[in-house]
């Protein structure tokens, strides 16, 4: 009963959004009201803690992950101001007019640079404005890109989620990451399979299996090596410049003006060398993604003759039409927080845990996409997760195994996560049209978490990270 109770208001929010089909704003709402009169009159949470709660919600929505969120669109809005976008476009077909192309390059390429570089949904909300800005489907650029960012957030933000989960599980950073590259090397070598088929159906994969291939082996491979001999902190970075490099040279030679491609790509281009920039600081000097995203898109916007008015017109308009993306976010964020101080979310993964007993390395990595659900961010279900899914294991190579599991499932889980789909939305012009992503989003992270899961039980059935550990 305390399993079903403590699971009840994501269910009223998965109800919401996919039965009833309410925007994302009043879903998150109806949710939080739920969750709220639990910890209030279940737990016997007071009126303080659970303001408090809603406080830190709002306070985390709107820095740094709404910061993130509006600097990321506002320097996309920048190319459609400046007029760069045409050029953007221009310079992206002149490669390939094929959609399944544009995909691989733009979601599976730079979508998970942008992923090592910042995190925080800059590798949703660019790839996605960008694909629709090239005449992309908007709902299938939400999904595009909803795919590709899963299990790349492993090390997002240059590696933060999983030193993150080495503090809070004491395992050596190094051997985790080796393990995690181990544990996910399958999922992820096949999810530019995903991508395609989430571009342009099942008939993708019949007629554009070899680009696939080449996606992924151009991903897979730099991002096993920097992660064998550089550490956490550069895979997704190495694997996306890769992933990129190996388009540009497959694209079709059509006539490109240099010049203009890089007046055009200018903010984002500024935006990638200052977080290069600031990926290279101590931790304590550097300052929030956000701000280095803004303030280099704003940079970029002038060099390309947007003056300060104008630039401040496009802040206002971008702040206005995504407001209640961020309301949303906020929302759900207060209820992430309220159901981990009332003891809701441990209970649930207390109860997948003493459901499963020998049979836990299935699940796993259901417990971290439960985590990534309700948080958003592969970073906080470590801090959520990563100790009880670490203690759950009788050996040094289990406790490695299930947490590299909870990362896993941590990124599969922003694949239907409100946050991610409300970003994706809001990049893509969809607002109020997030059941219907969601919708269409489920049964690929069906497809995707019972692989990880598969993967994770024959590592427990064969021991492959004890043997690798000897």
């Amino acid at each position: 009963m305390t399993f079903v109770l403590s699971l009840l208001p994501i269910a009223v929010l998965v109800a919401a959004l996919v039965v009833v089909k309410a925007p994302a704003w009043k879903a998150a709402l109806a949710a939080l009201v739920v969750g709220a009169a639990e910890a209030l009159f279940w737990r016997g949470m007071s009126a303080g803690e659970f303001a408090g709660c809603a406080a830190q919600g709002v306070s985390t929505g709107l820095f740094p992950i709404g910061l993130v969120i509006f600097a990321a669109l506002f320097t996309y809005a920048i190319t459609e101001t400046s007029g760069a976008i045409a050029d953007i476009k221009g310079g992206l077909c002149s490669l390939s007019s094929d959609s399944r192309f544009l995909a691989l390059l733009v979601a599976w390429g730079f979508g998970n640079f942008m992923e090592g570089m910042a995190g925080f949904g800059t590798a949703v909300a660019i790839p996605c404005a960008i694909l629709v800005g090239v005449g992309f489907d908007p709902a299938r650029a939400v999904l595009c890109c909803l795919v590709a960012n899963s299990t790349p957030t492993a090390f997002g933000s240059v590696g933060v989620p999983t030193s993150v989960l080495a503090s809070e599980t004491g395992l050596d950073v190094g051997v985790l990451t080796s393990s995690i590259v181990l544990l996910q090397l399958a999922v992820t070598a096949l999810l530019p399979f995903f991508v395609l088929v989430a571009a342009d159906g099942w008939r993708a994969l019949r007629e554009c299996w070899k680009l696939a291939l080449g996606a992924s082996i151009a991903f897979v491979v730099p991002w096993c090596l920097a992660a064998r001999f550089t550490g956490c902190e550069l895979p997704d970075i190495v694997g996306g410049i890769t992933v990129m490099t190996l388009f540009a040279f497959l694209g079709k030679r059509g006539e490109t003006n240099v010049r203009r491609q890089l007046w055009a790509w200018m903010p984002f281009a500024f935006v990638v060398v200052a977080l290069g920039a600031v990926s290279m600081m101590p931790p304590e000097w550097k300052p929030s993604p956000g701000i280095v995203v803004l303030s280099a898109g704003a940079l970029g916007g002038l060099c390309q003759g947007v003056g300060p008015l104008r630039l401040l017109g496009v802040a206002a308009k971008t702040a206005k039409r995504y407001a209640l993306a961020v309301l949303t976010i906020c929302t759900v964020l207060s209820l992430a927080k309220t159901m981990v101080a009332a003891g809701l979310t441990r209970n649930l993964a207390e109860g997948l845990v003493a459901a499963t007993g020998g049979g836990y390395a299935a699940v796993s990595g259901i417990v971290g996409a439960l985590g990534g659900f309700v948080t958003g961010s592969g970073t906080s279900t470590n801090v959520l997760f990563g100790a009880l899914q670490a203690s759950v294991g009788s050996s040094d190579a289990e406790r490695l195994l299930f947490a590299a599991a909870n990362v896993m499932g941590a990124g599969i889980g922003k694949m239907v996560c409100p946050q991610s789909i409300v970003l994706g939305c809001a990049a893509a012009g969809l607002a109020g049209r997030e059941s219907e992503v969601m919708k269409r989003a489920f049964p690929f992270f069906v497809a995707v978490l019972s692989l990880a899961c598969a993967v994770a039980f024959s590592f427990k059935f064969f021991d492959i990270i004890g043997r690798t550990l000897q």
